[in-house]
C-alpha cells in the first residue's frame, strides 16, 4: 500500500483537487499503462497551471531525460540533457523546488536554448520516492512570471502521483 504524507492544499480550488483525483482514479480504476499514466499527469500539470507545456524528465545518470512532454515540448520526448547544465538538474540536485519567473534573465538557464523556444518562465518540482530522487515535473510558459505558490502545490501533489507510478512499474 502506497501512503502519502500530508500535504498544505490550503491554497487550491476543489475543482483543481477534483482533477487531481480523477485522474489519479483513472490510473488505478483503468489500469493504465505507466507511459499512459505520465502522459496523463502531464497533461493534467499543464491544464492546471494554465502552461504552455509540461514535461515529466528522469535522472539516468548524469542526464535528465524526457520521459514524457505536452505541449511545446511534445515532440522532444527522449531528450537527454545534461544534469550539470539545465535547471532540471539543479532542480534534482538540490531536491527543492525551482521557480524561475524570468528564463531570459536568470543565470541558471540557458538564455538562447529558452529565446529559441519561446520559453520565458518555468516552474521545476522535483520527483522523490523515500530518499531516491527520480527526476522532476516541469511546466513552462511563454509569459514571465507565470507560476506562483498554488502551481506549486498542484505539481507537488502530481509528482506523488508520479512517483508512485514509477515505483509500481520498476516492481
Amino acid at each position: 500500500m502506497l501512503e502519502f504524507a500530508k500535504a498544505n492544499v490550503s491554497l487550491l480550488t476543489k475543482d483543481q483537487l477534483l482533477k487531481i483525483i480523477e485522474v489519479q482514479s483513472s490510473i488505478i480504476g483503468q489500469h493504465l499503462s505507466s507511459d499512459d499514466s505520465l502522459n496523463a499527469i502531464t497533461r493534467l500539470a499543464e491544464q492546471l497551471t494554465f502552461a504552455t507545456g509540461a514535461v515529466v524528465e528522469l535522472v539516468d545518470g548524469d542526464e535528465m531525460v524526457y520521459r514524457a512532454a505536452t505541449g511545446m515540448a511534445a515532440k522532444n520526448v527522449g531528450l537527454r540533457l545534461k544534469r550539470e547544465t539545465s535547471l532540471s538538474g539543479l532542480c534534482v540536485k538540490e531536491n527543492k523546488v525551482l521557480n524561475c519567473g524570468d528564463a531570459m534573465n536568470d543565470p541558471r538557464v540557458d538564455k538562447a536554448a529558452c529565446e529559441k523556444v519561446g520559453l520565458k518562465s518555468m516552474l521545476v518540482v522535483p520527483m522523490a520516492h523515500q530518499d531516491q530522487l527520480l527526476g522532476v515535473l516541469k511546466v513552462f510558459s511563454s509569459k514571465t512570471n507565470a507560476f506562483d505558490e498554488v502551481d506549486i502545490q498542484v505539481l507537488t501533489l502530481a509528482t506523488k502521483i508520479i512517483s508512485a507510478v514509477l515505483v509500481q512499474s520498476s516492481e
